[in-house]
């Protein structure tokens, strides 16, 4: 097996992650952590600590929209357990997050373990509207929680805002869109509240760490896999043709640069697009990445500098139709 072209590189950070000696919660924490990798990598994964028993950490959604304007390269794709947050408010803050950072937004839509739901539950209460907790309801939601944050970003036509003084008008009422979904959960009718982003449809990633939770990658622009040959096929056959597979590997403390180098061209050979580092101690493991990995794999001719100045294009894909105006 061999590599025919360079992968795109991410790295990976949960907004839980215990910093010791250090406030966590500090935003200025948090922008000079990640500043040293605004320039060297393509994109950032921000995964919500939600219903964490251990502390939960800053909301995922909310720190990247900090983040974003304070850094001038790197694409960030924030977390969203999306069984338990309304569609509406995840479609939302992530148009947002695609203005402040100028097309450069995704969102990672997080799929909790059996034990991360129950502690959810526990946590926000018996609740109208929350799926049952069998894996079975829990992807049908999922699938229809990305539908509606899809639908919604489309709610508006990239035009529907006109601003025109003279008549007083901000909005072509005619231009915006109920989306009308129904599912067994929930309802919504739309349209958004934010106007059309950017990106016309802002990444949207999930991570498929097993067989059983291939499902969720029906819905993806991205999928997020282990270095697993047999999930790498099994994912190729489900996904459609927008999809695209990144490799999913965790640098420890006592990570290995030649291990590293070597899962790395063997994801390249699996069909990786492209590679999530993860860190599990960023503050610590800055220097390893920057300083020894990065510059051997640019070395090696393993990764590719980042096109293109939305995350959509650094993925390779189309401009984003919106499907109320192709189908007027």
């Amino acid at each position: 097996m061999t590599q025919s072209e360079s992968l795109l590189l991410g790295i990976g950070i949960k907004a839980d992650t215990n910093f010791p000696n250090s406030d966590k919660h500090s935003g200025q924490f948090w922008t000079e952590l990640l500043k040293p990798f605004d320039r060297e990598v393509a994109f950032l994964t921000l995964e919500d600590g939600f219903a964490n028993t251990n502390g939960d950490g800053l909301d995922a959604i909310l720190l990247a929209n900090w983040i974003a304007p304070r850094l001038t390269n790197i694409g960030i794709i924030a977390g969203a357990p999306v069984n338990f947050l309304e569609p509406f408010h995840v479609s939302t803050a992530i148009a947002t997050l695609d203005y402040v950072s100028e097309g450069r937004a995704g969102v990672l839509v997080q799929q909790l373990s059996e034990k991360r739901n129950t502690d959810a539950i526990k946590a926000i209460g018996a609740l109208n509207g929350y799926p049952s907790l069998d894996r079975q309801s829990l992807n049908k939601d999922t699938q229809d929680a990305i539908e509606v944050i899809r639908r919604l970003w489309d709610s508006w036509e990239d035009d529907a805002a006109i601003r025109d003084s003279k008549t007083q008008r901000f909005l072509d009422a005619s231009k915006l869109h109920y989306i009308n979904f129904e599912s067994d959960n929930f309802r919504v009718l739309g349209p958004s509240i934010t106007p059309r982003p950017p990106q016309g449809q802002p990444i949207v990633a999930v991570t498929v760490s097993e067989i059983d939770d291939i499902a969720a990658a029906h819905d993806a622009d991205v999928v997020f896999v282990p270095v697993d040959q047999q999930l790498f096929k099994a994912v190729s056959v489900s996904a459609h043709d927008l999809q695209h597979i990144v490799a999913d590997i965790t640098v420890t403390d006592t990570a290995n640069i030649q291990e590293t180098v070597d899962l790395i061209i063997r994801s390249g050979a699996f069909g990786a697009a492209g590679i999530r580092l993860i860190l599990s101690d960023p503050q610590s493991q800055t220097d390893f990445i920057l300083k020894e990995l990065l510059p051997l794999l640019h070395s090696k001719e393993l990764i590719s500098k980042a096109e293109g100045t939305t995350l959509r294009t650094r993925f390779r894909l189309p401009n984003a139709i919106n499907r109320y105006t192709s189908a007027a």
